[in-house]
């Protein structure tokens, strides 16, 4: 029996190096799904590594998916083109987790699984000359297998905005409008890593009341510009805040603003080949206090409970965060090895931490450093380290470092399959993520490994 097993793994390694094999010498293939059937071009055009644009891809992006030349307009495309995409991944997942607490002390858990992700229902492109749109519909889905992703059985529409391009200013003055991603360091729904995202997009520290993360799409306005190949960009969201437990009475209820600024430069060097700044930031305001309704008292029953009237919220705090970002692309801008570094700190009134006296303001800070090394647009590297550390707890009396955060992920990520009509890659991926529990002693550390497929049509 152990024989048998022995040789069913080996088998299933062999056919595994063996298809990587096959994926990494492939021969070229000419586009990318939707828009390549708009555009006519090669997958290399917008993607560094799909599904990472590269500044040509974002600049196609900033311009409301145009290239602004004549066959824009949804009258003048082939009607063979639709612009309507499917995504998902699917393979075998590795989960082994240290130090879970029991009944019997902590102990060790492993766990294997078959499965996929999820569903991605995506549709994105032109309405009109100065018309574009996005749409992301996410279905609930059971039994998806991958410990992956928060809600496998709710649907979502992670996505539905429509964009206003060059009012006023061409390229300069560009409005978006319904549920939209924010302009962030680094795209996280482009993200080439699947068993872990960004932390800092959506870290609470203990005890917090804020729901805002702006990893997650936000309902708003977004009004954003450019320059003309997108070289300086900004862009500024106001949005209400999302998952809030309550809404204030106001206009805008929970109203939190995000900025981002950022800027690169080109270099005439064989070494350093551009160099990207920026920095960004949010300053939002949350409701502590709402009314209470006490509802009429049975005779003869218990005293009847008081509960929150409905957005009612009132006595808003403020919370803010800011932060700084670098890139930089070494040997090319084509096929670049690419270095992040951003830096994030976060500060919360002390009443939005939960307690109700004898609070502090919350404060942290989080940064993350990130190696992308694109051998062509087939076949990248990527390693990322993050950490993050309670500066300020709320509670003056709790162990502050309770809830930091400390994570690695490295990736091998290979798209053997390029064309018009589908994009497939092969993933190998590996996390460690550790959590500081309530004291010292306690680092309880997660290891996530993924052999999958992520393939889109």
């Amino acid at each position: 029996m152990r024989r048998t097993i022995g040789l069913a793994l080996a088998g299933l390694t062999a056919g595994l190096v063996a298809l990587f094999a096959f994926a990494l010498f492939s021969p070229d293939a000419i586009a990318i799904p939707a828009f390549a059937r708009k555009t006519g071009l090669a997958c290399s055009a917008c993607h560094e590594v799909w599904p990472r644009l590269n500044d040509f891809g974002q600049n196609f992006r900033d311009r409301g998916y145009r290239l602004k030349r004549d066959r824009d307009a949804p009258v003048e495309q082939d009607p063979a083109y639709w612009p309507l995409a499917f995504r998902t991944t699917a393979g075998y997942e590795f989960v082994r987790q240290a130090m879970v607490q029991t009944d019997n002390g902590p102990v060790t858990t492993n766990t294997g699984t078959f499965g996929f992700t999820g569903l991605d229902i995506w549709a994105a492109g032109t309405l009109g000359e100065r018309l574009s749109f996005a749409i992301t519909y996410t279905p609930g889905l059971k039994g998806t297998g991958f410990q992956l992703g928060s809600n496998p059985d709710g649907s979502d529409l992670e996505t539905a905005w429509i964009g206003l391009n060059d009012l006023v200013i061409p390229d300069w003055f560009n409005l978006r409008v319904g549920k939209h991603a924010l302009d962030l360091p680094i795209d996280e729904h482009r993200q080439i890593t699947l068993t872990s995202g960004y932390n800092v997009y959506h870290f609470h520290p203990q005890g917090s009341q804020v729901s805002f993360e702006p990893g997650n799409n936000q309902a708003g306005v977004e009004l954003y510009g450019h320059s003309p190949l997108s070289r300086v960009r900004y862009s500024v969201s106001l949005i209400n805040e999302r998952d809030a437990a309550f809404f204030s009475s106001n206009i805008i209820s929970n109203p939190v603003v995000w900025g981002h600024v950022t800027a690169q430069q080109y270099l005439d060097n064989d070494i350093l080949a551009a160099v990207k700044g920026g920095v960004f930031g949010s300053y939002g305001l949350h409701p502590i206090s709402s009314s209470l309704l006490t509802p009429p008292t049975t005779a003869g029953g218990p005293p009847a409970t008081p509960g929150i009237v409905p957005n009612s919220g009132f006595n808003l705090k403020k919370h803010y965060t800011y932060g700084a970002e670098g890139h930089l692309q070494f040997f090319s801008t084509v096929n670049p090895l690419t270095l992040t570094g951003v830096v994030w700190g976060d500060f919360q009134d002390a009443e939005l931490g939960g307690l109700a006296t004898g609070g502090q303001d919350t404060q942290w800070f989080g940064a993350f450093l990130e190696g992308v090394y694109t051998y062509n647009p087939r076949l990248s590297f990527i390693g990322r380290y993050e950490r993050i550390r309670t500066t300020q707890a709320n509670d003056p009396a709790a162990y502050q470092p309770m809830g930091d955060l400390t994570s690695f992920t490295g990736a091998i990520r290979h798209t053997f399959e390029l064309s018009s009509r589908t994009e497939a890659a092969l993933q190998l991926e590996l996390t460690k993520g550790s959590l500081r529990g309530a004291d010292s002693m306690t680092l309880p550390s997660t290891y996530t490994g993924l052999i999958a497929f992520d393939f889109t049509m």
